[in-house]
């Protein structure tokens, strides 16, 4: 599953990376058939709504609808993140069946209240950094308790980095050689593609340098030699969960 989160540049206001690095994801996407759920962030519909079809091959879930983080939120504010993103997005034209959750902090309560919301899965396992947190990996989960998909974050080889493209980024020129055959998830962000940014320079001082390493340019060579490698077929988490739904059913 290839994933795109769709948020301000660096967790600022801006969005050059939806106006700039966007459309050329796609084409890029569009060359090497590659479909993928790009989890958009719900008040930024309108600006995405202006490059990202609603009737392509491509998916669209919810990111929230503030880009809060939802483990500093009452259940009250978490539901109404989970709800009214999937309404905002809907009401623009898109078909919402997922939701991701900002930095991948997820309350205990998420998986109830997207399932709640109508959404068929939530794809807010894992973690940003390495750690024990990122070993669950492997395909989806049925959570029978709330009827829902549990949709992990993949990691590279040694079981705890995530396979991210800023992990790519970090390692590289060895990262694509770290990628585990038994990965299922990919996920990057648009502005990792951009140069700097304003919103760039509002992350610390250590964080600013390491993600300085690869981004931009370099960005778009590591992901493209990824589309090339024949071992890999990257599809949509709709994609993915359908076909895990024709296999079951069989």
């Amino acid at each position: 599953m290839f994933t795109v989160d769709v948020e301000g540049d660096w967790g600022d206001t801006e969005t050059r990376g939806i106006r700039e690095a966007l459309p050329k994801l796609l084409e890029l996407l569009r060359q090497y058939h590659a479909r993928a759920t790009f989890f958009v962030v719900g008040n930024l519909v309108t600006e995405v709504r202006n490059v990202l079809p609603t009737d392509g091959v491509h998916e669209v879930g919810s990111h929230g609808l503030t880009h809060a983080l939802l483990t500093k939120l009452a259940p009250a504010g978490v539901g109404h993140e989970v709800r009214e993103s999937k309404l905002l997005l809907e009401r623009a034209g898109y078909k919402i069946a997922g939701f991701r959750a900002p930095y991948l902090q997820r309350p205990a309560q998420l998986s109830e209240l997207a399932a709640g919301a109508g959404y068929t899965y939530d794809a807010s396992f894992g973690a940003v950094y390495p750690g024990m947190k990122s070993r669950r990996g492997g395909p989806p989960a049925w959570c029978t308790k709330w009827s829902i998909y549990q949709v992990a974050s993949s990691t590279l080889r040694d079981g705890l980095t995530p396979f991210s493209l800023t992990y790519l980024r970090l390692y590289h020129p060895f990262g694509l050689r770290l990628m585990s055959p038994n990965a299922c998830l990919f996920y990057c962000h648009l502005h990792e593609f951009l140069d700097e940014t304003a919103g760039w320079m509002r992350l610390p001082f250590p964080l600013r340098q390491l993600h300085r390493r690869n981004s931009g340019t370099k960005s778009w060579e590591i992901l493209e030699n990824m589309l090339r490698m024949d071992d890999y077929r990257f599809v949509s988490c709709r994609d993915y969960l359908q076909n895990l739904q024709s296999k079951d059913a069989i």
